[in-house]
């Protein structure tokens, strides 16, 4: 099978540092050519995959800092936008299938194609999803589905990475961990405020962008003085697994509807635990009591979190490896193809009997008219 993925224009494949979603596209392109199948990626020229690679711009351009640069960004964004269209209308009619992370499929709703969900949904998003509800979906968990519901959705797709390049860490360190963005929606102070009230160390990695800046500087940067506290900045996959795999637990304060997280797999991987607020994926990541804990809030947390300290490290990075791997995630991915190549034929396939009938129905009509005016 031929199948054409479509990145953005954001980060390289693999990212060498932040980018969930490029993550997740490099391992389901592992999986795929592991499959005996045939991907073609449309993304930034400075990927380094095992495939056909189309750039569609020659590098990636990184999400901006400073807002007063959105603009310009915006503008480079538009143009990649557009050259990807004019690539992808070439490429399409030589594949089976089109699978997007993000990118507008509607001019090729034709062919047979999927869109990945990996962002979280919002009320802006209502109006531009109602004009593309006829396009087929997945989203990467079933909760996610939730503020969209009436969109064609194929299923549900957890993302996976390689559990191999992750170490079974039994006897961790006496540390705490967060990984992600600094922003209000992860509310990495939460994570820094638990760990200073049960006077633990937190060692703390991820990235900033313009989302996050002003939040950054009023809610994190105080916090950085405290001898306990270890900002690492955004950092590369490997020291990111030096981070997961040797914390006592892994701290996850979201305060918003999170649709996936990587970084609470990447911690099971390793067998490290997971505390985190009880929203979005979260429940069907975390098996409650057994790979970590759900709470209301880091209230709570601060009362449960020696539950995760007791936690069998084993059970968890054996139940992340077989739940949440590359492997199942491509097999997955691959029965969604074929529902969409399927219901694409069948769609064409009614399109000719209706356009046979409606020619049939034509020449009696033209029949009847005919006696007609001779009568």
């Amino acid at each position: 099978m031929k199948v054409a993925v479509v990145g953005a224009p954001f980060y390289p494949i693999p990212p060498p540092m932040y980018g969930g979603t490029e993550r997740v596209i490099q391992y389901l392109i592992k999986g795929l050519l592991e499959a005996g199948h045939e991907p073609i990626l449309l993304a930034s020229g400075d990927s380094t995959v095992d495939c056909k690679l189309i750039p569609i711009t020659p590098k990636s351009i990184a999400l901006p800092v400073d807002t007063a640069d959105l603009s310009a960004f915006n503008r480079k964004v538009g143009r990649i936008n557009r050259r990807t269209s004019k690539l992808l209308a070439e490429l399409a009619p030589k594949v089976d299938v089109i699978h997007s992370h993000g990118f507008d499929l509607l001019p090729f709703q034709k062919y047979p194609s999927v869109t990945t969900l990996h962002n979280r949904l919002t009320l802006d998003d209502i109006d531009y999803y109602k004009k593309r509800k006829n396009l087929s979906y997945i989203s990467i968990s079933k909760n996610q589905q939730g503020p969209l519901p009436d969109l064609q959705y194929i299923g549900a797709v957890y993302n996976g990475m390689d559990p191999s390049e992750f170490p079974v860490i039994t006897k961790p360190e006496n540390y705490l961990s967060y990984i992600g963005r600094f922003d209000r929606d992860k509310s990495p102070h939460l994570a820094i405020q638990l760990a200073l009230k049960l006077g633990i160390k937190i060692k703390l990695g991820g990235k900033i962008d313009h989302e996050g800046s002003y939040y950054f500087d009023q809610e994190i940067k105080p916090l950085l003085r405290h001898p306990l506290v270890e900002y690492l900045g955004e950092i590369k996959h490997k020291d990111k697994i030096e981070l997961v795999s040797k914390a006592r637990c892994n701290l996850h304060p979201i305060t918003f509807r999170e649709p996936f997280g990587l970084t609470v797999i990447e911690a099971a991987y390793c067998g490290t635990p997971t505390l985190s607020v009880r929203r979005g994926s979260m429940p069907e990541l975390i098996e409650e009591d057994r790979t970590g804990v759900l709470v209301e809030d880091f209230v709570e947390g601060y009362h449960r979190i020696q539950e995760c300290f007791s936690m069998d490290r084993r059970y968890i990075a054996n139940r992340a490896r077989a739940l949440f791997n590359y492997r199942t995630m491509t097999r997955q991915y691959l029965r969604a193809y074929q529902t969409v190549i399927d219901i694409k034929s069948l769609q064409k396939k009614e399109e000719k009997l209706l356009n046979q009938l409606t020619r049939s129905t034509r020449q009696e009509l033209e029949e009847i008219w005919k006696l007609e005016a001779r009568h």
